[in-house]
């Protein structure tokens, strides 16, 4: 029984060949995981939000229009707070990424960039409310998942 106990506790640390060892959050990365879940669920149209003081501003208002895509303080947000996510991890020597890791932080960043500038995955996105949810955990569990085992 010992061994099989201790097989299964050396096994639930690593995460395949994703998992670097460390094992925890960054204290660095704690305000871009609050933002990011926040700005993504903006963008994937989850839910809304708006600040009413101060003559009100809503967070998909856009800032600036791009070739008809409107650049919005939720996609700033989103976008800023994933890059810090892995940028915070580059510098940090210790830290090195496998190709999986990569590819889970490129679709993370990429979905909502592609939403708001490519209106056929656009329509992927807000094709059923499923898909939203989808990509809004995903976009959410990628950046804590890369934060923790990073």
């Amino acid at each position: 029984m010992r061994g099989l106990y201790s097989r299964v506790m050396a096994t639930s640390y690593t995460f395949g060949n994703l998992n670097s060892g460390k094992n925890e959050v960054d204290l660095i990365d704690v305000v871009a995981l609050m933002i990011v879940p926040l700005g993504a669920s903006m963008i994937f149209g989850i839910f809304s939000f708006s600040i009413d003081v101060f003559g009100g501003y809503d967070m998909m208002d856009p800032i600036w229009t791009v070739g008809g895509a409107d650049l919005s303080a939720a996609l700033f947000v989103t976008t800023f707070g994933t890059i810090w996510i892995v940028l915070t991890n580059i510098i940090n020597t210790d830290t090195s990424h496998s190709k999986e890791a990569i590819a889970i932080f490129v679709v993370a960043l990429m979905a909502p960039i592609l939403t708001v500038f490519m209106p056929a995955f656009e329509s992927l996105v807000f094709w059923h409310d499923l898909v939203q949810l989808v990509f809004f955990i995903y976009t959410t569990a990628a950046v804590t998942f890369l934060s923790y085992v990073a």
